[in-house]
Parts: C-alpha cells; sequence; structure tokens
C-alpha cells in the first residue's frame, strides 16, 4: 500500500479545490523513461480506471494502476 503524509494530503486537497472543474483525485503512476527506465508521474483524474486500486487519504481519492502498484507498494509520499 502507498502512504501519502497528511501535509502531502493538505497540499494536494489545496490544488485541486483551485481546479474548475474540480477533478475527483489524485493519479499516482511509475511510467517509462528517465535514467533508470522509469519516472514518477501525478495528474489529477475525473474519474478511476476500471483497473485501478483507489485509496482515500482524509477525502482525497488516489488512484493507481496495477502495473504501478508493483513499483509503488510501500512508497510514501510527502509535501517538502
Amino acid at each position: 500500500m502507498i502512504q501519502l503524509t497528511p501535509k502531502a494530503v493538505e497540499k494536494v486537497k489545496e490544488i485541486l479545490d483551485m481546479q474548475d472543474p474540480k477533478p475527483a483525485g489524485l493519479r499516482i503512476a511509475v511510467v517509462g523513461g528517465g535514467c533508470s527506465g522509469f519516472n514518477y508521474s501525478m495528474a489529477f483524474e475525473t474519474s478511476p480506471g476500471m483497473l485501478d486500486k483507489t485509496y482515500s487519504f482524509d477525502g482525497l481519492s488516489v488512484y493507481i494502476d496495477q502495473a504501478s502498484m508493483l513499483y509503488l507498494d510501500g512508497a510514501e509520499v510527502d509535501f517538502v
């Protein structure tokens, strides 16, 4: 399972509230590219994909596809 710190959740919710129309949640993914062959990706989504795992952090929905979950399991997202 992935974790988001309270500070990260607060900041994402703050940015999400500024969007019009307001997205349903945040997608976190691992995509091809970069020196190691992978990059992290975050984007707002209007709805989860059919095979996505959905997590809820203090009312914030986070969507992760099955392939990305293999690489993100145990990860913690923070905001600095």
